[in-house]
């Protein structure tokens, strides 16, 4: 288990020694503090919060590996666990557990979440904003997990840009695999932001005491916007990858049709002629040209007379357009 700690006071983030568990014997005298957990085991995890006395039912959403997204609040605690954009397609879904009860924040990373390592490195900063209590803190590292989320569906537009692109001017170098794996994406995409609605809207609702100051709700309902938003347009998305499958389903309907179309020429062609050679070829007598020295001559010349005129008649009436 890895913990990062900082320490906030005079409205600045201080990085601290990474301890082994609490600095102290209780959580009390520390002040304001984030604790960030990495690559816990439950029973590590359990020792480290039992100092928080958390109520029994946060704790065992904390230790639980099938993490469900949601807001429990009790007294002066609150836990919710918010999903994240993961960092590659092979990965399985990334969740933060966050636990705020005054004056400790925990986070505990489930997967890969590099995002919040970038905003550790941005608080400590020269430039830090100026930070006055621990639910900015949270706000900051959901915006930047739905900021995360945003980007995503920006990279999913532009790749569903291309493929339309793709689709008009060369429909064959356009895979169903690759529609799949798009469609895929998407399916991603409207879960994790669903998921992060329902997490910030439970969270807009809650009735600790540390969200309810009017400056404080308005960061949180300022996050409730983005992410409806961001739901918006992953739906649009959602509508244009059906309409590109429609299109790819289309364009390869018009493929078959069109070679559909060029076998029937070439067997409205090839049926007569073979009707000639049927003919000429049975061992009966009194066949005409039988015994003419330029028969075969004649008759071939026939032949290519009818398969000329016949393709003449399909150009004229579009069968290869």
């Amino acid at each position: 288990m890895r913990i990062n700690w900082y320490s906030l006071g005079s409205g600045k983030l201080q990085k601290q020694p990474s301890p082994q568990g609490w600095p102290t014997g209780e959580p009390g005298p520390l002040g304001e503090s984030w604790f960030d957990i990495e690559d816990a085991q439950p029973e590590e995890l359990r020792q480290f919060l039992a100092p928080l006395s958390v109520h029994p039912l946060m704790l065992d959403r904390c230790l639980d590996s099938a993490v469900v997204p949601g807001v429990i609040s009790y007294g002066r605690a609150v836990l919710l666990e918010f999903p994240a954009a993961s960092g590659g397609e092979a990965e399985g879904p990334a969740y933060l557990t966050v636990v705020m009860q005054s004056p400790v924040l925990v986070t505990i990373r489930h997967g890969r979440i590099p995002a919040i390592n970038d905003l550790m490195q941005s608080l400590v900063g020269e430039k830090a904003p100026r930070l006055s209590h621990l639910v900015q803190i949270v706000y900051l590292i959901l915006d930047d997990l739905t900021d995360l989320s945003v980007q995503a569906e920006t990279e999913v537009r532009d790749q569903i840009l291309g493929m339309a692109k793709t689709l008009n001017e060369d429909p064959g170098s356009i895979h169903a695999g690759d529609l799949t794996e798009l469609r895929w994406r998407v399916d991603k995409l409207v879960s994790l932001i669903e998921n992060q609605l329902y997490v910030i809207a439970g969270l807009n609702a809650s009735d600790n005491e540390a969200l309810q100051e009017p400056h404080r709700k308005a960061y949180i309902q300022d996050l409730v916007s983005e992410v409806e938003i961001a739901q918006r347009g992953i739906y649009r998305l959602e509508t244009r990858v059906n309409d590109l499958h429609a299109y790819y389903q289309m364009a390869g309907n018009d493929r078959v049709e069109k070679r559909l179309r060029i076998l029937t020429i070439v067997s409205a062609i090839t049926l007569p002629l073979a009707l000639i050679a049927g003919l000429l070829g049975m061992n009966v007598g009194g066949l005409p040209g039988a015994r003419s020295a330029s028969g075969f001559v004649i008759v071939i010349g026939l032949m290519i007379a009818l398969a000329g005129i016949e393709l003449w008649y399909f150009k004229r009436k579009g069968w290869f357009d």
